[in-house]
């Protein structure tokens, strides 16, 4: 940006209310030096959205006024559902735009340079196709393996893409267009079923005919299809990152640039593009990709991992949720992270083997202690089991077996955040306290927890903190023993007293701090011990937390899990357990994100205060505080 004040910015003239009911949207100008105001003001440019009716105004006055026009369109993401909330990414094109192939776009001009793919485009390309990410994202999470149970779709077929009349990008195309492009479809493969999909909106121009579900994301059916026939349908450039050559009608961005087999030629597109170079351009250098909060542009790859992981989410907690056994508190924080739409589930906090679901807090927590009644900014989900509970599955388990399948990016993008989080001494409750002058010598760690926890019941019974220590100095009896006891209990918001027989007790200090100055970590089941494996420390567990049993700890326990086979590395379990399995919320949006934006919020020293709870509600205070076991 030039600068932050208004006189810096160049005035957008619009007349279009929906630029001023959406904030967002304001705001993601502001990040390109636009600020918004009035049509028939003063203004440096006329700015409209896409082609639609409205934009005819705007076309007409910017020519009128002899005023630069400026079209802004949804970028090839947006959203989990059609048109809600802010985009992910926009298209500001100061020639035409894309999908009109007469304008001069700038994103045809663009893809003509002949765009040079980078590292991040190329991570967040396959990121895209690892999370199976469309334009739209609210389709249930069904595997292709489950697809033909019930829906009789075929293994192999043709996909014929509908869209709706009127449409800007048909160019004036109706359905004899597309009536002719079915036969087409049907001419060229005699032998193979032909089917429809259908726009989501119901309204389309090949309506009825044999179609595929509604409800179907269409990364889901790619591995099925053997031949792609679309008009202009953006599911056309996705067929092509799913490695398609799709036979195109009309001449939308995506075709001519030698990616496509194209019945209809575009004049002016010169270059020959491979997969890469056309994600580039209409990704990297055609878009830019808002900030939620600042609205500057974040960057492309940035950009996918925050839709990734509101997708994620999405998919697995779509559903309106029926709380149980969440305190009050804190109701309201755990229903806006979890779902709102579709069939009831029930989610159960803790282990709770009736429910659909259990949740718990995240393991980056929040600036402070859930017993002290701070609201989380993230929570897991799990529809198997839960993470402390190593007798039945799980899904962390489950994501942690898969982790060494992981593609490449993701592992990068699990080594970024697990190098943010080390440096920025990053961890659960983010706690803060000066470390004390501690004892020279190979100094070992010893993780307290609150007796009678889920966790040290389900991973680690019949073990107390002094076996920890007696146990840590049977093994190592020249080592200076540092006991933290669990931070609940220092601050006297749960029952219980810290144990004895360690050389010194540190109490409410930074655990990432205390984890440079440590040689090792003993512990039964406490989170500290995932802490302390992503910052190379090596971990003993008397108990079975998630993080053992996978060749990163040293265990001590009396029970293994033979489902645990899988050896990971450090950023495979960074990725299952702080990408994969929980759900997180910006608590400045109060929107769904990714582990990235609670990070940032955190290095910027972002802090929730606790619920007020004052007066009379003090008893009801400490009442839920003891009643809490988070």
């Amino acid at each position: 940006m030039r600068g932050t004040g208004v006189d810096d910015l160049r005035r957008l003239g619009v007349l279009s209310l929906g630029f001023w009911r959406q904030r967002w949207l304001r705001d993601a100008l502001r990040g390109q030096d636009w600020r918004v105001v009035p049509g028939w003001q003063d203004c440096d440019a006329i700015g409209v959205w896409g082609r639609g009716g409205v934009a005819a105004r705007g076309i007409a006055m910017a020519q009128r006024r002899g005023l630069p026009l400026l079209t802004i369109e949804d970028s090839f993401l947006r959203s989990v559902h059609p048109g809600l909330g802010p985009a992910a990414g926009l298209i500001l094109d100061p020639g035409g735009v894309h999908y009109d192939a007469t304008s001069d776009s700038r994103v045809a001009a663009i893809l003509n340079a002949g765009p040079v793919p980078d590292g991040d485009t190329a991570d967040a390309l396959d990121l895209t196709r690892h999370h199976r990410l469309s334009k739209y994202n609210h389709w249930p999470d069904l595997p292709c393996s489950d697809l033909a149970q019930g829906t009789g779709l075929p293994d192999r077929f043709v996909l014929v893409v509908d869209q709706v009349a009127g449409d800007a990008a048909l160019s004036g195309a109706g359905r004899a267009d597309f009536a002719q492009m079915l036969a087409i479809a049907r001419a060229r493969n005699p032998e193979t079923p032909v089917l429809v999909r259908p726009h989501p909106s119901g309204r389309g121009l090949l309506t009825p005919a044999p179609a595929l579900p509604v409800a179907l994301n269409p990364w889901d059916i790619w591995s099925r299809v053997t031949e792609v026939h679309v008009h202009s349908s953006q599911l056309g450039l996705e067929a092509i990152l799913a490695g398609h050559r799709p036979v195109v009608h009309g001449r939308p961005i995506y075709a001519g640039w030698g990616l496509s087999e194209d019945l209809t030629p575009s004049a002016g597109r010169t270059a020959q593009l491979d997969m890469a170079q056309l994600f580039a351009g209409l990704m990297r250098d055609a878009s830019i990709w808002p900030d939620p909060v600042s609205g500057r542009d974040r960057g492309l790859l940035r950009a996918v991992e925050d839709l990734a992981a509101v997708v994620e989410a999405h998919r697995r907690t779509n559903g309106r949720s029926r709380l149980r056994n969440v305190s009050a508190w804190k109701r309201a924080r755990v229903a806006r992270m979890l779902g709102r739409t579709g069939a009831p589930v029930t989610v159960g906090w803790g282990p709770d083997p009736t429910a659909d679901a259990r949740i718990e807090d995240g393991f980056i927590r929040s600036r402070g202690l859930g017993a002290a009644l701070v609201p989380p900014v993230s929570l897991i989900h799990d529809r198997r089991g839960i993470h402390f509970d190593p007798t039945r599955p799980s899904d962390l388990e489950a994501y942690i077996a898969a982790s060494p399948d992981l593609p490449a990016a993701a592992l990068r993008r699990a080594a970024r955040l697990r190098q943010r989080l080390v440096a920025g001494g990053i961890g659960k409750y983010n706690l803060s306290g000066p470390l004390p002058a501690l004892p020279q010598g190979r100094r070992i760690l010893i993780a307290g927890q609150v007796p009678g926890d889920a966790s040290v019941r389900c991973g680690g019974p019949n073990v107390t903190d002094a076996d920890v220590i007696a146990m840590a100095r049977e093994a190592e009896p020249d080592a200076v023993l540092l006991y933290k006891p669990h931070p609940d209990i220092v601050a006297g918001l749960r029952s219980g007293a810290p144990a004895e027989g360690a050389d010194m007790v540190v109490g409410q200090v930074s655990l990432p701090a205390l984890l440079h100055q440590v040689e090792g970590l003993w512990t039964n089941t406490s989170l500290a011990g995932f802490e302390a494996l992503l910052r190379g420390v090596p971990v003993t567990c008397l108990g079975l937390p998630f993080y053992a049993g996978w060749g990163l700890t040293d265990d001590r326990a009396d029970i293994s899990v033979s489902r645990r086979t899988a050896r990971p590395d450090l950023d495979m379990l960074t990725h299952a357990a702080l990408i994969d399995y929980p759900i997180y919320l910006d608590p400045q949006t109060l929107r769904r994100c990714g582990p990235e934006r609670v990070v940032s919020w955190l290095e910027a020293g972002g802090m929730e205060p606790s619920v007020p709870l004052a007066g009379p509600g003090r008893m009801l205070s400490r009442l839920l505080r003891y009643a809490t076991r988070t």
